[in-house]
């Protein structure tokens, strides 16, 4: 498997009005040099998070990845 060199998260829009600020993953999608895409369902575990940067933080943590490859797709 060749190292990953993309990040994006989606963020999961079907979060409940009293959870308001509060901000989970709809999914991960990873890519490699040759684009080839990796959906990583293991990190939707419904974990909430207060920031942009605390998930990004923990998704390259999880993923072992810097943080600069990373984006967030609203």
């Amino acid at each position: 498997m060749l190292p990953i060199v993309k990040v994006r998260i989606f963020l999961d829009d079907n979060v409940p009005e009293y959870m308001d600020g509060i901000i989970r993953c709809g999914s991960v999608l990873s890519y490699d040099k040759n684009s080839i895409e990796v959906d990583h369902q293991e990190l939707i575990d419904n974990t909430e998070y207060h920031s942009e940067d605390e998930l990004v933080e923990d998704i390259a943590k999880r993923l072992e990845v810097n943080k600069s490859i990373i984006e967030i797709i609203e």
